[in-house]
């Protein structure tokens, strides 16, 4: 019996190792990775006897340097599986990131050696070999923020939601991406209200519909976007099912953003530049232009400062953001620039307005110092003014003394001294004096 037995395994282990050689010839590589990003920084008030100053000035339009009196970290960490013959690949994301709204201004600025909330920002997975070319995703994750202006920290679209969609899909001559997009309009507030902005005006109960969409006020966004050479154009469509304000205000919008980068300083020099002009309706204007329902939308410019107030907007309001900047290298010195205007028209009257705009400048200098090693004198100067403000125009200057060890694998720890003069619309003034660390890698 065993004599009959033992040909049969051997050629069962044969079979095996035969239907098997394929795979293993085939067989994945698998690689781990983590990326993240923090700063940190302590900054103090001359006229508040050098006490902590937080938001002192809105680094999206006057610039960042000397204004981030917010702390901030994201951790991320993918594992992948390539296979090298099919090109076929699997990744799996997960961000965690610091959680400022559940922790408050304590959170967003706290000096001390104490724990800070953490919350999941993203948790994801992409698949190439789905589809012809591109890779499938689907998941929670960072979506559009690739729109971005680093002097400012501005994404002027920031698509962010859980969905699935295709990116950089070959077709026509261009890479394409198709997604759709949820996410949630829920009921905190700006950081320190005491109100409960997720309820409106009236809301008594739960009785009512509008009473009752709390944190399941959910958003629909249908994005397209072609990318060709220099040029992106991209559509995205919004639905929202109700709308807390009342049946005079909009659940559904269209947006649609067309930029120019030319790989040059805009056609004058060495380094690189954007052009970008924005326009929404509907959900796709005021503060929804080019935004989901984010924390960090909340407050961006022309922001509601709370996710309720983010879709008090008509379907007849328009607005239009028209934006320009880049990076021009001459020499020693480095000058990172960024011009913007936003108008927005109301089909009926906001706070007794027809319309409202407003406007920003701002540039960074930066004196690489040869003759010192890892050390430059970085500066920044910016000014801005809304329409209907009642005061004069925001101003800011800083001076940035910055030391900084280039890995040679790209990312480039950097710590600075800083002090900035701020005048705001009030014609109110102040010294910020400060030191921070800022670090991506």
């Amino acid at each position: 019996m065993i004599r009959n037995m033992l040909p049969k395994s051997l050629l069962a282990v044969s079979i095996c190792t035969v239907l098997s050689a394929p795979a293993i010839a085939n067989q994945a590589t698998s690689a781990f990775e983590f990326h993240g990003y923090f700063r940190a920084g302590a900054f103090a008030s001359s006229e508040n006897d050098f006490n902590q100053a937080i938001f002192f000035g809105q680094k999206e339009t006057l610039g960042r340097l000397g204004l981030e009196g917010d702390d901030f970290y994201e951790l991320a960490f993918m594992q992948r599986w390539d296979w090298k013959d099919s090109g076929d690949s699997i990744r799996i994301n997960a961000r965690l990131g610091q959680d400022n709204p559940k922790g408050g201004a304590s959170a967003m600025g706290g000096y001390s050696i104490d724990g800070i909330p953490t919350g999941l920002l993203e948790s994801f997975v992409e698949f190439d070999g789905i589809t012809s070319s591109g890779t499938f995703w689907g998941g929670q994750r960072y979506y559009g923020r690739d729109n971005y202006i680093f002097m400012t920290d501005f994404f002027y679209t920031d698509y962010s939601g859980t969905g699935l969609g295709v990116q950089n899909l070959k077709a026509g001559g261009g890479e394409w991406d198709f997604a759709y997009i949820a996410s949630n309009q829920n009921s905190q507030g700006a950081i320190g209200s005491p109100s409960e902005p997720g309820k409106p005006d009236g809301c008594d109960t739960d009785d009512d519909v509008e009473c009752s969409v709390g944190n399941n006020g959910m958003l629909h966004a249908f994005h397209v976007r072609a990318d060709y050479d220099a040029w992106r154009a991209e559509v995205m469509l919004k639905h929202l099912p109700t709308n807390t304000h009342g049946d005079d205000y909009s659940t559904s919008g269209v947006e649609a953003h067309v930029s120019y980068s030319p790989g040059s300083f805009f056609g004058l020099g060495d380094g690189f530049s954007t052009t970008s002009v924005q326009l929404g309706q509907g959900l796709g204007s005021g503060t929804m232009l080019g935004r989901t329902f984010t924390n960090y939308n909340i407050y961006s410019p022309g922001g509601a400062n709370d996710a309720y107030n983010m879709t008090r907007v008509k379907d007849g309001d328009v607005t239009v953001r028209a934006q320009a900047y880049g990076g021009l290298f001459v020499g020693d010195w480095l000058f990172f620039p960024a011009v913007g205007y936003e108008y927005t028209s109301y089909d009926d009257q906001l706070n007794g307005n027809d319309d409202t705009d407003y406007w920003y400048a701002m540039v960074r200098p930066v004196y690489t110092m040869p003759s010192i090693d890892n050390f430059s004198l970085a500066s920044e100067f910016g000014v801005t003014d809304q329409k209907h403000n009642d005061g004069d125009a925001q101003y800011k200057a800083t001076i940035a003394p910055t030391w900084s060890m280039p890995t040679g694998f790209g990312p480039a720890p950097e710590i600075r001294l800083m002090a900035s003069y701020v005048s705001d619309a009030n014609g109110d003034d102040d010294v910020i004096v400060g030191a921070q660390v800022d670090m991506w890698w």
